[in-house]
């Protein structure tokens, strides 16, 4: 007896093997060069740990090494991580959070 089993897509299963969860946010965020310049501004589509899935205001070609503030909903504290470009595709990309980067500032 031969057993087909079907794809993920096929069953609507897409789960993935990912080290870290994903989670849905609609948080907004402005990326900057390491030099300080805006490059383009942003909202997260999801985010886990380890990094995030943007979506550009603009189809805008990431460098591969900037850092990303994002803002909160309330309060003036702004979240700076340095980042990395994992791959982009038109005005989406995924970035990887570098470690030991992050702070807060006011």
């Amino acid at each position: 007896m031969i057993v087909l089993k079907k794809s993920p897509d096929q069953t609507g299963d897409r789960s993935e093997n990912r080290r870290y969860a994903r989670t849905k946010t609609s948080r907004t965020a402005s990326l900057w060069s390491l030099d300080q310049r805006l490059i383009t501004r942003a909202s997260m589509v999801d985010m886990s740990a380890a990094g995030a899935c943007l979506e550009l205001a603009s189809a805008t070609a990431l460098p591969s090494r900037f850092t990303i503030r994002l803002e909160r909903s309330s309060g003036p504290d702004v979240r700076i991580i340095h980042c990395e470009r994992v791959w982009q595709h038109e005005a989406m990309a995924g970035i990887r959070f570098c470690d030991g980067q992050s702070k807060a500032t006011s």
